[in-house]
């Protein structure tokens, strides 16, 4: 198998097949903020932020995802197929656990991406600009942990409706009432390493980090 089917195969299998690629998802965002540098831990080989995005870097210790961003030519060209915009794509992948910090990203990005990898609002906080924003879901708790951190404030939901995404701006103080508890502490989110239930809930969650 060439390597350039190679690619295209894995992210097929991954995300198109699985209608995960929030193609449109991400349009919506640039269309509603202003957004430069994406920054997505945990991403293994989900790459299509860059097909809206000019400049994304990739975090992710998989060795899959490592020996698929290696196929540097490949992934540069899928990426020129599908994105956007007119410039150049400017990817980078980082092949280390998303707990280390990466020097020359911190203060970097406007959008920090947290989908099904654990605490990245709190591991990789310092690579977000003030004023920036966070797009999470609440798979492990990371949502709820954002929610408890002051450095965050919740902005807005992010709503998917037949294959459609929306963005919400109301009713906001709603969400992280947690069900039969009177209060939640980062400590417990920890322990448990799973979103808890809460009395209203969305698909994705935006917080901008205000301090």
């Amino acid at each position: 198998m060439s390597q350039a089917k190679d690619v295209l195969q894995t992210y097929q299998k991954y995300y198109v097949d699985r209608d995960y690629e929030q193609v449109d998802l991400f349009q919506l965002l640039k269309s509603e903020f202003a957004i430069s540098h994406v920054i997505y831990p945990g991403s293994f080989v989900h790459i299509s932020p860059s097909f809206i995005f000019q400049k994304v870097s990739y975090i992710d210790s998989d060795k899959n995802a490592k020996l698929f961003f290696q196929q540097e030519q490949q992934v540069q060209a899928l990426i020129e197929g599908r994105k956007h915009y007119q410039e150049t794509p400017s990817i980078s992948f980082y092949s280390v656990d998303y707990n280390r910090t990466i020097s020359e990203l911190v203060d970097s990005c406007d959008l920090l991406l947290s989908q099904y990898a654990g605490f990245i609002s709190e591991s990789c906080k310092a690579y977000l600009k003030i004023g920036g924003l966070l797009l999470v879901n609440n798979s492990h708790a990371d949502a709820g942990l954002a929610a408890l951190d002051k450095d965050y404030k919740l902005i807005a939901t992010v709503h998917r409706n037949k294959a459609r995404y929306r963005i919400s701006y109301s009713d906001l103080e709603a969400y992280f009432v947690a069900k039969g508890r009177t209060h939640l502490s980062k400590d417990y989110l920890h322990t448990l390493g799973r979103g808890v239930g809460y009395t209203k809930t969305a698909p994705l969650y935006l917080f901008r980090r205000v301090s």
